[in-house]
């Protein structure tokens, strides 16, 4: 027996899909970015500083696996009350913040450069998103 979709589920799950090929196309594009990112900051400065930008841009998917994590969790656990995903928010940034901190401090003089890392994959993640709700809106 068929159960018919609900226009809310049917919803849902086109945005569950939507999100997952933007996470997939943010992916690809951090990937190519820490190639040529390593190759030219190598070229240009130094490895080291080619190597602690790259390092910026994992910590950035590191954080993005463990916001689908826990974002699943809080779904399938019934737990996705606003004060639970902001503790989980905070403990994950602290993390994320704290080892780029002990990175910049223990790698001079190029260690910063993880923060740029950071930061770019975190406005690839947006413009990502950006341009998928831009064509949404048009369509």
């Amino acid at each position: 027996m068929s159960h018919a979709m609900s226009d809310r589920e049917i919803d849902y799950q086109l945005a569950l899909r939507s999100a997952a090929r933007n996470y997939n196309k943010t992916l690809v594009m951090a990937a190519v970015l820490a190639v040529v990112g390593l190759v030219v900051l190598a070229l240009a400065v130094s490895l080291q500083a080619g190597v602690m930008f790259v390092v910026g841009l994992v910590l950035g998917v590191v954080n993005s696996q463990m916001v689908q994590r826990s974002l699943v969790r809080a779904v399938t656990d019934g737990q996705s009350d606003r004060r639970s995903i902001t503790l989980g928010v905070l403990k994950r940034l602290s993390l994320i913040t704290g080892v780029a901190v002990l990175v910049a401090v223990f790698y001079p003089p190029y260690g910063w450069l993880v923060f740029i890392g950071l930061m770019v994959f975190q406005m690839l993640t947006l413009a990502t998103v950006l341009a998928t709700l831009a064509r949404q809106v048009r369509a």
